[in-house]
């Protein structure tokens, strides 16, 4: 998938990690902390698709955020296959564990390499 033409989604690991804890997605958050800078650009490439309005997501009956976008690309990057969140409405954020605390993009990660 190669995402939406001159569309780029930047988030980080932890990020990615928080996104899917926040759906009770534990086990994927806990394999998402350990992915790599190339598995990370490819959940952000799908996430560039995703965030299309037009693309047919799984979610009904609410608006579609970047955090569900964020999860529901990496739960398509690590299982292969697009799905529903265990959860539809996100977890309290103070209820997070500090090992799933979203912290930003490491300046030093090139975006653009492939």
């Amino acid at each position: 998938m190669k995402g939406r033409e001159r569309f780029t989604m930047h988030f980080s690991i932890s990020q990615t990690a928080a996104s899917l804890w926040d759906y009770g997605e534990d086990v994927l958050a806990e394999r998402a902390l350990t992915m790599s800078d190339d598995d990370l650009r490819a959940v952000q490439r799908i996430a560039a698709t995703y965030e299309d309005r037009t693309y047919p997501l799984p979610i009904e009956g609410q608006r579609i955020t970047h955090n569900h976008v964020t999860a529901i690309a990496a739960v398509a990057y690590l299982e292969g296959r697009l799905r529903p969140m265990a959860r539809t409405r996100r977890r309290p954020e103070r209820d997070r564990p500090d090992r799933f605390a979203p912290r930003a993009l490491d300046a030093s990660f090139d975006r653009h390499r492939d």
